[in-house]
């Protein structure tokens, strides 16, 4: 529903916060395309770009803690090194509040940017948090978003391990993820957990997680309307999760990347055809009986395009809603890296395919199709249309060769601890907010922990590294690896610069 008060006042003062935020120093969004973004959005305008920073949280596999899965740059906080509280309240997080509210995208929100800039308001997750446009006060979160394991059965091809336990077990060959959220972090969600309007939650698989279940039994007892959302691979079924999703208020998302069984099985490693289509019609007679959402995802591959009328069949007859992802990395899997013959192949192919449009979800589904018929033209009727990767990433990253690193290689000047100490004094003379996050002495003792055991030649070295980055990013990294990883990373860098060194002193030499 618009809220006709707030759709007047937003355009009558977009031109003057736009000029204010140039004046204060912020990048806001382009005024014409911001407008036409405005206008796109089905609750009509708003004076904000995106209402994440003042609704949601999201808690990752390691304890980082973001605002939202797509913007991953900037480190909010940490668990348990730091409350929810600390974390909702901090530093970062009113940093990336202000940034917001000048609708400046430039503090990480580079995934938006994209979409933005290119005028795709469709892919824009922030058009699903418009509903909470009251909540700039930010007393409390309304969203939690949890993804607090990779616990997964299954292997599937395009995945990886930091989000699948087994694929980092049997492709990997590593150890366990180790997960911080205990008993404690379940204790300190009752504080929000009465403020919520939603919850999410993704895995790994969730239905494997145990932590989950005591949140969703700290739910029932605190709020047992809240609106709940699970992504499944939906390969398990017993009473426990048919209760709980009888119980509480579940929307579910199951995952499934074909209908012919020999290529879901290919591509979905470890599942298993049969039981997975009898849990779909098992979540979807429970959905259906509440009036709750039922959809199936779908991940758009090289080696199953053809299988989405199939699977947007199997919703029309399970009463779901089709969701369509466009895989982009890795390429190799990616349909957007096939030759433009393949792909007009691909789109006369789908040209040939008709959907029913009787019910709202028919209609949908039919919609996302003709979505996926969009994607293919975008890049057939124009040949140099970017990738997401070429955007964001640029491309898949190679490894460097021993030709590229001695290319590269710079010759530190070695710095003396008073240089370091000067250092240190002028980034915090300059950026008064560094203190928020970390005191000065505080950062002087990680520094001398860190520096612990190296001789006064290494030292200096060190202490060049250090300075090369801006100190915002130093501090990033003093936050975000324990006191132990990051000495055995300064070790291996002052390692591999020596050998480099050599190799250059060598090479000047022959030269």
């Amino acid at each position: 529903m618009i809220d006709l008060f707030e759709a007047i006042k937003t355009n009558w003062q977009a031109d003057r916060r736009h000029a204010e935020a140039v004046q204060q120093g912020y990048q806001p969004l382009d005024s014409a395309r911001y407008r036409r973004y405005n206008k796109f959005r089905p609750q009509g305008p708003k004076p904000i770009f995106c209402y994440l920073p003042f609704s949601s949280m999201t808690f990752s596999f390691s304890g980082a803690v973001y605002v939202c899965g797509y913007n991953r740059d900037i480190l909010l906080g940490r668990y348990p090194d730091n409350k929810i509280d600390e974390i909702w309240h901090g530093p970062e997080a009113r940093r990336l509040r202000a940034h917001m509210e000048h609708n400046d995208l430039e503090y990480g929100c580079r995934h938006c940017k994209f979409f933005f800039d290119k005028e795709k308001f469709s892919n824009l997750r922030p058009l699903v948090f418009d509903k909470y446009y009251k909540n700039t006060a930010a007393t409390y979160p309304q969203v939690f978003e949890f993804e607090l394991s990779n616990e997964c059965n299954l292997e599937c091809q395009m995945c990886h391990g930091e989000v699948s336990s087994s694929i980092r077990k049997n492709r990997d060959n590593l150890p366990p993820i180790p997960t911080p959220y205990d008993d404690e972090f379940v204790a300190q969600l009752a504080q929000y957990i009465p403020h919520l309007k939603e919850a999410k939650f993704y895995g790994g698989e969730p239905f494997l997680i145990p932590v989950y279940y005591k949140i969703w039994e700290k739910i029932a007892a605190l709020n047992p309307g809240l609106e709940l959302f699970v992504i499944t691979n939906g390969t398990h079924w017993n009473k426990k999760i048919e209760s709980l999703v009888t119980e509480l208020n579940f929307d579910v998302a199951i995952s499934i990347d074909a209908l012919d069984r020999q290529k879901l099985e290919t591509i979905r490693k470890n599942v298993v055809y049969d039981k997975l289509m009898d849990n779909i019609r098992r979540f979807s007679a429970i959905c259906n009986k509440k009036g709750k959402h039922l959809s199936l995802s779908f991940t758009v591959q090289k080696d199953n395009w053809e299988q989405l009328p199939l699977v947007i069949g199997l919703c029309n007859e399970v009463n779901a809603y089709i969701y369509v992802s466009y895989l982009e990395r890795p390429s190799r899997y990616s349909i957007a890296d096939l030759p433009l013959k393949e792909l007009r192949r691909i789109r006369d192919y789908m040209e040939g395919v008709t959907l029913p449009r009787h019910t709202q979800k028919e209609r949908h589904n039919d919609n996302c199709f003709q979505d996926f018929k969009t994607y293919l033209d975008k890049y057939l009727d124009n040949s140099e249309e970017k990738r997401y990767q070429d955007y964001e990433f640029k491309k898949e990253p190679q490894p460097p060769t021993e030709a590229d690193k001695i290319k590269e290689f710079e010759v530190l000047v070695p710095v003396t601890s008073e240089q370091l100490l000067q250092w240190v004094a002028d980034s915090y003379r300059a950026d008064q907010a560094l203190s928020d996050e970390l005191p000065q002495a505080a950062l002087m003792e990680q520094l001398e922990a860190l520096l612990k055991g190296y001789d006064e030649d290494d030292r200096t070295l060190l202490h060049a590294f250090i300075i090369r980055n801006d100190m915002r990013i130093f501090l990033q990294s003093l936050k975000a690896y324990p006191a132990d990883a990051l000495h055995g990373m300064s070790r291996a860098s002052l390692e591999e610069y020596k050998r480099l060194l050599s190799l250059h002193d060598q090479k000047t030499l022959s030269v």
